[in-house]
């Protein structure tokens, strides 16, 4: 993943730490308010397009979950596809991709072609733009680069403050297929400001890029040293394939992560956490209209839960970070909360009551994602962050995929909103318990030391190994090729 942006080529830099990098975050901004912004906000077409198509709340609740689910699943394709045609080209293909989903989703004529619209494809529109801009943000900065996510990522909390009452006008106006038309031309607006994510070429990239055009040229200058033996030539080149095939395997992924017990029961937590993440987001504006709430108060619902996001995302850095208590311990807790408000979300049955459940569940959920980044670094390490953060984001995926449906199948046999909001509150009250189990002496890793400072890295060892592979083949090819020369002359 450190090649994810081809670019033409030039000078390599280090990251630079500022200059074009903020404008790349400020298109970080615009991307995320395109994707997980307008996916909060079209909870506001829950029960119009329940009624219009007569169907159940699962059925209707899983446009949502596709969304969410393709958004993360299709993240390793995503990194694919940047390393192919460059992240601009990606992004702004993501812009229209999704754009196009919503406005094909005009001449819909039952739920599955919104399946297919306004869920599958917007979902993965908003993977290839989204995923390859945070991984670019991630190359032009260092020591500021919480401050560039930030930036990035509060996007997508500011417009959901400001979308759902105005998707609730357009939708008076225009009927929900003529503002879905209008979405689709403001998530357009991606296709433009992807064109301010400039590629950049780091020092990295040259010490660590191995291609297999490179593995090529060297396997068939090899071959025609050794042009008596066919054989051997196809052996050496099949060797050389299947080495290229497992390093960049490794890469991408480094599987030894499944092996270590700590880093599973975190990734249960996450999946857990992601199952019922979503489920007040897409429930509470049809709970309000089912207590007889009007249309527009029940929208602004989601409002109040975007400015208590914005809030928490801002405020959550300045949690400092306890030997005790560490970023693990407190992903942990805010789950825990977020879980425990919503257990007790029932019983809110007014407006007044509702919109305090709103403000304290959004504000909750405004830091889970910095603190889960950084629990991430501490459970996989930061040489392997990569690695966890695809694994941990697959499995979040598949929760944000299976939640609603489920929340949305206790609602149709249960006939109240109530069951669904117990489901959730459970399940991210398990997931703020079961990191602290990381505490006994079982998930303990094997050594205690830094796995930066005072070891050596897995990822530099198979770094360190490849180089040694490398410079072997090459001596033996100059050796190969130094003895048929001393052959031919004595001949």
């Amino acid at each position: 993943m450190c090649t994810l942006c081809r670019t033409k080529p030039g000078r390599p830099v280090n990251p630079p730490d500022g200059g074009w990098g903020w404008m790349v975050a400020m298109a970080g901004f615009v991307v995320s308010a395109c994707s997980y912004g307008v996916m909060r906000s079209l909870s506001v077409f829950f029960v119009t397009w329940q009624d219009y198509f007569s169907v159940t709340a699962a059925e209707t609740g899983l446009i949502q979950s596709i969304i969410t689910g393709v958004l993360n699943l299709a993240a390793p394709i995503a990194g694919a596809l940047s390393n192919r045609f460059g992240c601009r080209v990606v992004v702004m293909a993501g812009g229209v991709i999704s754009s196009a989903g919503f406005v094909l989703s005009l001449w819909a004529t039952s739920l599955f072609h919104l399946y297919v619209t306004a869920g599958f494809m917007t979902g993965f529109g908003n993977s290839l733009s989204l995923m390859t801009t945070m991984a670019t943000i991630g190359r032009y900065f260092t020591t500021h680069r919480l401050r560039a996510n930030s930036i990035a990522a509060i996007g997508a909390s500011v417009v959901s403050f400001a979308f759902p009452p105005l998707f609730q006008y357009l939708m008076d106006e225009y009927t929900w297929r003529g503002a879905l038309v209008i979405i689709g031309g403001i998530v357009l607006q991606v296709a433009g400001f992807g064109a301010l994510v400039r590629p950049i070429v780091l020092k990295s990239d040259v010490t660590t890029d191995r291609t297999p055009e490179k593995v090529k040229d060297s396997s068939t200058q090899s071959s025609r040293l050794s042009g008596n033996s066919t054989t051997v030539n196809f052996t050496t080149e099949k060797y050389s394939l299947n080495r290229v095939i497992l390093d960049k395997i490794g890469s991408v992924l480094d599987i030894s992560l499944l092996t270590e017990s700590r880093f599973l029961l975190f990734c249960l937590a996450v999946f857990l956490f992601g199952f019922g993440r979503f489920v007040p987001n897409i429930y509470i504006v049809p709970r309000a209209r089912a207590f007889g709430v009007e249309e527009y108060p029940s929208a602004f619902l989601l409002s109040i839960l975007a400015i208590g996001d914005i809030v928490g995302r801002g405020s959550v850095g300045l949690l400092p970070e306890w030997p005790r208590f560490r970023r693990v311990d407190q992903f942990a807790m805010n789950s825990f909360l977020m879980g425990f408000i919503t257990l007790f979300a029932p019983l809110a049955k007014n407006y007044v009551t509702m919109a305090v459940y709103s403000a304290s569940y959004g504000l909750l959920m405004g830091g889970c994602v910095p603190l889960l980044y950084s629990a991430i670094a501490e459970i996989g390490g930061a040489n392997r962050m990569s690695s966890a953060l695809g694994i941990i984001m697959f499995l979040r995926g598949i929760g944000n995929l299976a939640g609603p449906p489920f929340s949305g199948w206790l609602r149709d046999i249960t006939g109240s909103f109530d069951a669904t909001l117990l489901e959730g509150g459970g399940c991210l009250v398990l997931a703020g318990l079961l990191p602290y189990l990381l505490h006994l002496r079982v998930f303990q890793p094997a050594q205690t030391e830094d796995k930066v400072g005072g070891r050596e890295t897995d990822g530099t060892r198979l770094s360190l190994m490849a180089a040694e592979r490398e410079e072997s083949n090459t001596a033996s090819a100059q050796n190969h090729e130094t003895m048929v020369v001393i052959r031919e002359t004595s001949l």
